[in-house]
């Protein structure tokens, strides 16, 4: 069933997002544009690291865009807003692709049309992923990728602030972001732990000791340290860089 946001939307501005189903998946699909029972929404793909398109060094920030029909939802906004303001939708029906003419769609079927789109991001995922979650938490990346949906789209078929659809996308990528915070404080704690433990080793050769328990309380101890000065840096707004 698709929805609004929960959040009130703000007077005179545009309802949404609007949420739709995607394959196998329940509300993963944000809406931002309407022509009759045809929609185009947007859903956050992921990211990658930009060697693997040939960019080392970079991160690619990528969404996937969708023209898909909701019958259901077309009707609920036309009772929403009136007779007056009813989609003719006994018009002649468009093609899911030429709903949107200035998007080039990579994959149409009966049911979808949709297509991939992104932006690099300075920084990588395998030797920088602390500058790569400061930049993404700015914020305004996210805003770029609604803008480029809602510019393709053309303002007049919008019916999502471009604003909302932007915070939503950042919200989907939270589990995500969640989870490459994670990485670099145990990749920090890692680098720390085989330092002071090789260390320890050169100088106490060839002695007896519960080793592996001792290497576990190490990294235990990095990770809380490392943990905290992660936490610290990004409320003064800044990356925090492995010493």
């Amino acid at each position: 069933m698709a929805h609004g946001d929960d959040d009130p939307a703000p007077a005179n501005k545009p309802p949404g997002p609007y949420l739709m189903d995607g394959t196998g998946s329940s509300q993963s699909y944000a809406v931002v544009a309407r022509r009759g029972d045809i929609f185009l929404d947007i859903r956050f793909a992921g990211l990658s690291d930009g060697a693997q398109l040939g960019l080392p060094g970079k991160t690619y920030l990528h969404v996937r865009l969708r023209s898909a029909r909701n019958p259901e939802l077309a009707a609920q906004l036309d009772l929403a807003s009136g007779p007056e303001n009813v989609f003719n939708l006994f018009q002649p029906q468009i093609t899911l692709d030429a709903a949107w003419p200035d998007l080039a769609f990579e994959k149409l079927d009966a049911g979808r049309a949709s297509l991939s789109v992104g932006l690099f991001i300075r920084g990588s995922l395998s030797e920088n992923a602390a500058a790569v979650l400061a930049r993404l938490r700015q914020g305004d990346v996210f805003r770029q990728l609604a803008a480029y949906a809602v510019a393709h789209a053309g303002a007049e078929h919008c019916i999502a602030e471009q604003e909302r659809v932007a915070l939503w996308l950042a919200k989907q990528a939270k589990p995500t972001l969640h989870e490459l915070r994670k990485k670099i404080v145990v990749d920090q704690a890692m680098a720390a732990t085989r330092e002071e433990f090789e260390a320890r080793i050169d100088a106490e050769e060839e002695v007896v000791a519960p080793h592996r328990q001792d290497v576990k309380a190490i990294f235990q101890r990095h990770v809380q340290e490392h943990l905290l000065a992660l936490t610290i840096s990004e409320r003064r707004g800044r990356p925090h860089e492995a010493e």
